[in-house]
């Protein structure tokens, strides 16, 4: 993967409680670092905005998006949902 795909994520300013969707997710380097930028916790009060949110991951390709899957269970993060669908 390409230093050039983890400008997004460090651009965006994600964080907890964000909604992402990733229309290029595969092979899901992009995606493992939004996730951790979710996870993060959250500097003030816990409440119901500093809950961790969840990111879209889409991937159009059936066999990438299989591979996305499988990294993306090795993570054990929730709030991922992957699917197969043209962007």
């Amino acid at each position: 993967q390409e230093a050039v795909s983890m400008l997004p994520p460090l651009l965006l300013g994600v964080r907890r409680g964000d909604a992402v969707l990733d229309m290029c997710a595969a092979p899901g380097s992009k995606t493992v670092l939004l996730l951790s930028h979710l996870a993060a916790p959250a500097a003030g009060p816990s409440d119901e905005t500093s809950r961790g949110g969840v990111i879209v991951a889409n991937e159009i390709n059936p066999q990438r998006c299989e591979r996305l899957r499988v990294r993306l269970a090795c993570c054990r993060v929730p709030g991922t949902v992957v699917c197969c669908a043209p962007a």
